[in-house]
C-alpha cells in the first residue's frame, strides 16, 4: 500500500506530465522567409491560398507603394506591380480574387479616401470609387462580398464611421456608427457578424511620449440589421494587433498596451517585460464569450499584418522595441488547444445594442 507521501508524489508527477502534454497542445510558432521589403503599418488579403501584402512603412520611415505576394506551400515571396499610390496605414480586402487597397495615409495630402483594386492574374491596378470620408488605419471586414470599412483616424481624430463598399456597382454606403471611437483596432468575421477588436481612442494624459490611449472593448457589428452588440471586453488592452480566425477561436496577436509603455518610458518595468506582455496571444471564442491564452509569439511585434491560408495564421512584419525597428520577420502559427479560459463574459452583465434598433 502507497503511503500517503508516495501518493502526493504520484499526483505531483500526473500534473506535470499533463501540464507539458497540455503546453504542446497549446500550437507552435514557425519562422518562415522573410518579406523581401521589411515594414510595418501596411496591407493584406489573401486570393487562392496567396498573401498580398501592400503599402506601409520601410525601414527608414516613408512610404512605399510596393505589393509582394506571399505562397506559404511554397515559402516564396513574388514581387508584384506598385499600388498606384504609395501610402501608410491602408487596409486590404479580396472579393472575388481583387484585392481592394482601402484608404491609408500619404505623404502629400495625409488622410485619404482613395482605393485602388488590383488584380492578380494580370498584375495590374485600378482605380475605384473613393471612400465617403478620408480615413488611416481602419478595420476591415468582408461579409457576403461587401466591404465594411470600420473606424479608424482622421488627422489625429478617432472615427466611428462605418462605410460598406460593393465591388459590383463601384458604390459606397454610410451604415451606424460604431459605439466606440476608435482607430487601430482590427476585426474577423464569423457567421456573417463583424468583431472588432481594441484600438486606440486617444491620446495618453503624457502627450511627451506621443503614444495613444488603447482599449479592451469588443463590440460586434451586424450587416443584417444594421446593428452594434458590446461584448465582454478584451483580457488587456491592445492596439495595433491582428486578429484572425480559425477553427471558429480569434487569435489576437501581438499590439501595444499604451498603458505597459507609458510605464516603460516612465522607468517603471524593464524592456524586457514589455516585451513579454506583448508576445502574449489572447483567443477569443464567440459562442461562450471566453478568453484564453495560446502559445507566445516568438518576439514583441506591432503594426503587422496577417492573414489565414489552410488553417494557418501568418503573422508578417510590423515593428518591434521601443525605437520602432521596422520588420522583415514573417512567422506562421499552428493552432492547437487553448489553455484554461483567463477571463469571462461577467455574471448579470446585459449586452447593449446600438444601431438602427434605436432608430438610425
Amino acid at each position: 500500500m502507497f503511503s500517503r507521501i508516495s501518493k502526493l508524489f504520484m499526483v505531483s508527477i500526473m500534473l506535470i506530465v499533463v501540464c507539458l502534454v497540455h503546453q504542446g497542445e497549446a500550437g507552435t510558432w514557425t519562422q518562415k522567409a522573410d518579406i523581401p521589403t521589411a515594414r510595418s503599418n501596411m496591407g493584406s488579403a489573401v486570393v487562392d491560398g496567396k498573401i498580398y501584402v501592400i503599402g506601409g512603412v520601410p525601414a527608414g520611415g516613408g512610404f512605399v507603394a510596393f505589393a509582394e505576394e506571399y505562397d506559404p506551400a511554397m515559402d516564396t515571396w513574388t514581387k508584384c506591380a506598385n499600388m498606384p499610390t504609395a501610402r501608410e496605414g491602408v487596409r486590404a480586402a479580396a472579393v472575388d480574387g481583387i484585392v481592394y487597397a482601402i484608404g491609408g495615409w500619404r505623404p502629400a495630402g495625409g488622410d485619404t479616401t482613395i482605393v485602388e483594386a488590383y488584380d492578380p492574374v494580370t498584375d495590374t491596378w485600378t482605380r475605384k470609387a473613393s471612400m465617403l470620408n478620408r480615413k488611416t488605419m481602419a478595420a476591415v471586414a468582408v461579409v457576403d462580398g461587401i466591404i465594411y470599412v470600420i473606424g479608424g483616424e482622421l488627422g489625429i481624430t478617432p472615427l466611428s464611421a462605418v462605410e460598406a463598399y460593393d465591388p459590383t456597382t463601384n458604390k459606397w454606403t454610410r451604415k451606424a456608427d460604431m459605439p466606440t471611437a476608435r482607430l487601430m483596432a482590427d476585426c474577423c468575421v464569423l457567421d456573417g457578424l463583424i468583431y472588432v477588436f481594441g484600438g486606440a481612442t486617444g491620446r495618453t494624459p503624457a502627450p511627451e511620449y506621443n503614444i495613444w490611449f488603447s482599449v479592451p472593448t469588443v463590440e460586434v457589428y451586424d450587416p443584417a440589421t444594421d446593428t452594434w452588440t458590446q461584448l465582454s471586453d478584451m483580457p488587456r488592452p491592445r492596439h495595433g494587433h491582428t486578429t484572425s480566425l480559425v477553427d471558429g477561436k480569434i487569435y489576437l496577436v501581438g499590439g501595444i498596451d499604451s498603458g505597459v509603455a507609458e510605464l516603460f518610458f516612465e522607468g517603471k518595468i524593464e524592456q524586457e517585460e514589455v516585451g513579454r506582455l506583448f508576445m502574449i496571444v489572447d483567443v477569443y471564442d464567440p459562442d461562450t464569450d471566453m478568453w484564453t491564452t495560446t502559445a507566445d509569439l516568438p518576439l514583441s511585434i506591432d503594426f503587422h499584418t496577417a492573414a489565414v491560408v489552410n488553417g494557418k495564421i501568418y503573422a508578417i512584419g510590423g515593428s518591434t522595441g521601443p525605437e520602432g525597428t521596422r520588420l522583415s520577420d514573417v512567422y506562421e502559427f499552428t493552432p492547437g488547444l487553448s489553455s484554461i479560459p483567463t477571463s469571462v463574459s461577467p455574471g448579470g452583465k446585459l449586452l447593449e445594442t446600438w444601431g438602427r434598433m434605436k432608430g438610425q
